[in-house]
């Protein structure tokens, strides 16, 4: 794909980002992503209790050095992020919500995109915020995954660094005391 044709699918994917509703979207040259293992190595510690647990988790999703190799064969990476207001600080509610529909809004964007880059001849890598929650239990490791084109490894499954991420796409990772954001990238 030539620079044009890269620009236009771009504009398209930011588009489609833009109609699913996300508060903020940004894009970056996909070579600027840093891939840190100490980040991955975060997952192993285990916080949120997906770890050896989930498909779309470490050690299951795939080796730092394969995230590292994927994503230095692409040339884009679309980062989209929902953004929301709590009640307070304590609004475990609040933050659910946001978690559901920031994974809802991502699931149809990387369908989307896909669609529109399925066109482009370009393969994409979806990356979302957190552990995979389409099914109540996963199926690791007994049997195969359920929806393995739609089950999405997170951001710091693959080694990146959300909020250097944010700043290089140009979009705020903070959006002020009283607010959560989600935050996900779709790379081509």
């Amino acid at each position: 794909m030539d620079e044009n044709e890269r620009n236009a699918v771009t504009f398209a994917v930011l588009e489609a980002a833009k109609a699913e509703g996300f508060e903020c979207r940004g894009s970056l040259p996909a070579h600027l992503l840093e891939v840190d293992p100490e980040v991955r190595s975060m997952c192993a510690d285990n916080r949120c209790r997906s770890y050896n647990k989930n498909w779309a988790c470490p050690p299951a999703c795939g080796t730092i050095e394969e995230y590292a190799k994927a994503l230095g064969a692409l040339s884009v990476c679309v980062v989209v992020q929902t953004a929301f207001a709590l009640e307070d600080e304590f609004d475990i509610e609040g933050m659910q919500d946001a978690e559901r529909l920031h994974k809802e809004r991502f699931d149809r964007f990387a369908s989307a995109a896909k669609l529109l880059l399925d066109r482009a001849a370009s393969s994409p890598l979806a990356l979302a915020a957190g552990a995979c929650t389409r099914c109540p239990q996963c199926s690791y490791p007994e049997r195969p995954c359920r929806f393995p084109d739609d089950a999405h490894a997170s951001m710091e499954a693959a080694g990146l660094i959300v909020s250097a991420t944010c700043d290089a796409a140009g979009i705020p990772y903070y959006h002020g005391k009283g607010t959560i954001a989600y935050t996900s990238c779709l790379v081509f």
